[in-house]
């Protein structure tokens, strides 16, 4: 059987089989939240000043419901960290990803904080302001596996995202 096929296939037997044995809306919403609760997300970042100087480029793995934590530090300077972030990510019933962030770098922003509302593979981004300036965040969450993810592994993660005004 065609690779290609087999997912169109699998859907149209699984919406038969709830059809016969008549499964509930409910059952169906419950299903999808603890499968997407416990599904792997991978997240790809780019944080820029206002001059579109990339600070940093954060690849990180989580699952809903768990912060992601990360801290930058200078090799042997572990005690001033040069940036921290942390991403809440939280599964939505429509299928996207609510997830919050907190920006922290030391002299310019201390726990700047915003939001995305994306699907997986959706890329967005945002400023997050300080006095004198902002730094661009962009994001793009990935469930993994998934054909988005094996299309950012396999195309996108050779290119380096630039940030953008939006």
């Amino acid at each position: 059987m065609d690779r290609r096929i087999a997912p169109a296939l699998i859907a149209v037997l699984l919406a038969t089989s709830a059809s016969v044995f008549g499964s509930s809306p409910a059952e169906t919403v419950a299903t999808q939240s603890s499968r997407s609760l416990d599904e792997k997300l991978f997240f790809s970042m780019s944080i820029a000043d206002d001059e579109g100087t990339i600070l940093a480029e954060p690849k990180l793995l989580g699952v809903c419901g768990v912060p992601v934590e990360m801290t930058l530090s200078e090799p042997g300077k572990l005690e001033m960290p040069r940036m921290s972030l942390v991403l809440q990510p939280e599964w939505q019933r429509d299928g996207s990803y609510e997830i919050a962030f907190e920006l922290t770098i030391p002299g310019r922003l201390s726990k700047g904080r915003g939001s995305f509302r994306l699907f997986p593979g959706e890329e967005k981004s945002t400023l997050v302001s300080y006095p004198g300036g902002h730094f661009a965040v962009q994001l793009a969450a990935f469930t993994v596996p998934s054909q988005e993810f094996d299309l950012f592994l396999q195309h996108g993660a050779a290119k380096t995202p630039q940030p953008s005004r939006t």
